[in-house]
């Protein structure tokens, strides 16, 4: 949009309040090229209060302000505030820093500001919040992205803006003497020396040891997020402030409501383990496949993409969206036969047939339910046309019922699950007691207020570093117990339940001040918590003594078991369960085993090798696939470790923490694949460089 467009609108309030919005952070930049003079005039009078001005367009009042030279002053004297990356969000109580570094490293399989220019944000006095949008306020100009601090600051100075200075009475030698004192104040590297008792650390590996990190939140990135939200281009949720413009002027402008990435945990909780409420729905000739599958919106998209498929430009974009839409059809034909799998499973595992069963005699589900192993493949033709009836009794997929295009790839994926669940998978044989690793299996943990706020930017699933450490710590309480040095690699994470916490907390009473001498309770600060149900498997490394140490004493795993995961409390299973939610093992066979009978509910949160360059395509990737998600994967750093008072360890760093992506795999899904992929990439593991410290799977 050009400025032109805005200045069109004839009645003066809708205008004024179209110009203040197209100058917001939270919105698209707006072109003002050709426009500088009123452009200069709009951003002057932006540094009044509302109530102050009439109509931004009015010269006069810009003139004003242009000629104070204590009113100048005070604008100038803020540029030294502003920052690449906020200190003060969340906690405003962060104060006299701000952090002005260059992007960290490009990678190719997160997001962070390294996928775009730099941009200034500003955080300081709240008071002064109105004098930064002169010269912080972000547009177009000649195919640029530039705030006017920026252009004052370049050289050689633009005649431009020279003249539009002119065109409200400032002579020339003030104009350069403005753009001196422009470049002195405009920060273009500030890292502070000490670390604020307010911002939050974390420690992480390091070389040898460890290194105290500060998380901060990214302006551009920011921006990116709240530009998004306002286009309605993806799934956001808000976090309040009631401060907003103590936290940055960027919170200001959204009026203390900040969007962020919002795709948590979204299946179902119910458990089909009774056996009597299948049989209930059968007797009520209701179906118990899961009928709703079938009109998802991923689900169609899947079959209009092998129905459309030629009419891709390309070889290789047809053969990409071919495979892309069975992989998806195959995925969600898993999810509508998934409850008759189970109750299968179910009873091979029992290794009995209960006798209600015959009642079910002439049901294709009974057919699913007691063919043997071999036979199941020849139950494709009446799956299929059990399949086309379903879809041809909605209205939203009757026109793909019978479609000749989808006949032959649907009875393929349907061959394709009824033979993989019925094979053998023994890929991988017993391992001995000498195997140098061993799997813990952690059953049923629960979790209360976790952090969902994986990061800044993303809200869900906990992070999957809040998991890493809670497993870091575990190894270390062990091994100072058992005077061993076993080593915690890799874990895979498995959650049965999700649920939202309601509601904001109420800080603790704690000792405020500058000397620390009141008992105060802090601002609130506004979080997003959830509970948790999960399983987890920990990969556990060592030398062949040390195993065979932690073998003799399966005690100690429970008697050293954590007590918090990610900022919430964590427990194990309720005591009437009894079920032995601890267990070591030396078998993958024996552990796939009893991974196989977890409810197909649940979600396995497993590793993906997308790559994306910026927050669009991202959003486009999860707009595609509903079973992937936005999530905190680690930190990227933005400066060199280093001494700082205040830090909890030796050297201290600030790092960006960066968004990845997850895949919500059903249980049914890994299990249809076995064991050797499970094993092969179903791990996560922390990758500790230089740079960065990112989970990656295994």
């Amino acid at each position: 949009m050009h400025l032109r467009e805005l200045l069109a609108i004839e009645n003066i309030t809708d205008r004024d309040q179209s110009l203040r919005r197209a100058f917001s952070a939270y919105t698209e930049e707006i072109d003002i090229t050709g426009c500088e003079n009123i452009a200069l005039t709009i951003l002057l009078n932006f540094t009044y209060r509302k109530v102050q001005v009439d109509d931004l367009l009015d010269t006069k009042l810009a003139k004003t302000a242009l000629h104070n030279e204590e009113f100048m002053n005070k604008c100038i004297d803020e540029l030294q505030w502003f920052h690449t990356h906020n200190l003060k969000y969340p906690d405003i109580r962060v104060s006299k820093q701000n952090l002005v570094v260059n992007a960290p490293i490009l990678h190719p399989y997160v997001l962070s500001s390294a996928n775009y220019d730099r941009a200034y944000g500003w955080s300081h006095n709240s008071a002064q919040v109105n004098l930064v949008k002169l010269f912080g306020s972000y547009f177009y100009w000649q195919g640029e992205k530039y705030c006017l601090a920026e252009i004052l600051a370049s050289q050689p100075i633009k005649t431009a803006w020279k003249k539009a200075f002119q065109s409200l009475g400032m002579q020339v030698k003030l104009f350069i003497n403005i753009c001196g004192r422009v470049k002195g104040f405009l920060p273009q590297e500030m890292i502070p020396d000490t670390v604020d008792r307010y911002s939050p650390q974390v420690r992480m590996p390091y070389h040898d040891g460890y290194v105290a990190v500060t998380p901060v939140i990214s302006h551009v990135l920011q921006c990116k997020i709240q530009q998004a939200a306002i286009n309605k281009n993806g799934r956001f949720r808000q976090v309040e402030f009631t401060r907003s413009a103590a936290v940055s002027q960027l919170v200001a402008s959204l009026g203390g409501a900040v969007n962020v990435l919002n795709y948590p945990l979204n299946f179902n909780n119910k458990f089909y383990g009774l056996h009597h409420s299948r049989l209930l729905k059968m007797r009520n000739e209701q179906t118990i496949f899961n009928t709703k599958v079938l009109t998802t919106a991923h689900f169609i998209n899947a079959l209009n993409g092998l129905i459309y498929n030629g009419k891709a430009l390309a070889l290789k974009q047809r053969r990409q969206q071919k495979v892309s839409s069975i992989k998806a059809v195959r995925k969600a034909l898993s999810e509508w036969l998934s409850p008759v799998f189970e109750w299968r499973f179910s009873i091979i595992e029992n290794k009995n047939q209960p006798f209600y069963l015959e009642q079910l005699a002439d049901t294709l589900e009974y057919q699913l339910l007691t063919t043997l192993d071999n036979n199941l493949p020849e139950l494709v033709n009446p799956l299929l046309g059990m399949l086309n009836s379903l879809l041809s009794n909605d209205a939203s997929t009757q026109k793909y019922a019978f479609h000749p295009k989808l006949i032959t790839p649907i009875k393929a994926s349907l061959k394709w699950l009824l033979t993989n669940i019925a094979t053998k998978d023994n890929a991988f044989a017993s391992l001995d007691n000498e195997e140098q690793y061993r799997y813990l299996h952690l059953q049923d943990i629960r979790v209360f207020d976790a952090q969902a706020l994986s990061n800044p930017y993303c809200a869900g699933t906990p992070s999957l570093t809040a998991v890493w450490g809670m497993m870091h710590s575990y190894q270390r309480k062990l091994n100072n117990a058992l005077d061993t040095n076993v080593r915690f690699t890799s874990f895979s994470w498995f959650i049965k339940g999700y649920s939202n916490v309601p509601g904001k907390k109420l800080p603790e009473i704690s000792l405020q001040g500058t000397k620390q001498k009141e008992l105060r309770r802090p601002g609130l600060v506004d979080n997003k918590y959830c509970d948790l149900v999960f399983d987890l498997v920990i990969h556990i490394d060592g030398n062949e003594d040390d195993l065979l140490l932690i073998d003799g004493q399966p005690e100690m795993f429970k008697a050293h078991f954590p007590t918090t995961f990610a900022g919430g409390v964590m427990h194990q299973p309720e005591l009437g369960l009894a079920i032995d939610w601890c267990k070591l093992y030396n078998d993958e066979n024996k552990l796939f085993e009893k991974l196989k009978r977890l409810p197909l509910s649940g979600r396995w949160i497993m590793p993906t090798k997308y790559k994306f360059f910026d927050l669009e395509a991202l959003l486009l990737i999860l707009k595609n696939d509903p079973t992937l998600s936005p999530i905190m994967l680690g930190y990227l750093l933005l400066d060199k470790p280093k001494k700082r008072n205040g830090a909890l360890e030796n050297i201290h760093c600030y790092a960006e923490p960066a968004i990845g992506l997850v895949e919500y795999a059903t249980a049914i899904n890994i299990r249809l694949k076995g064991k050797k992929r499970f094993f092969s990439h179903g791990f996560w593991m922390l990758d500790a460089k230089e740079q960065f410290m990112l989970m990656k799977g295994v």
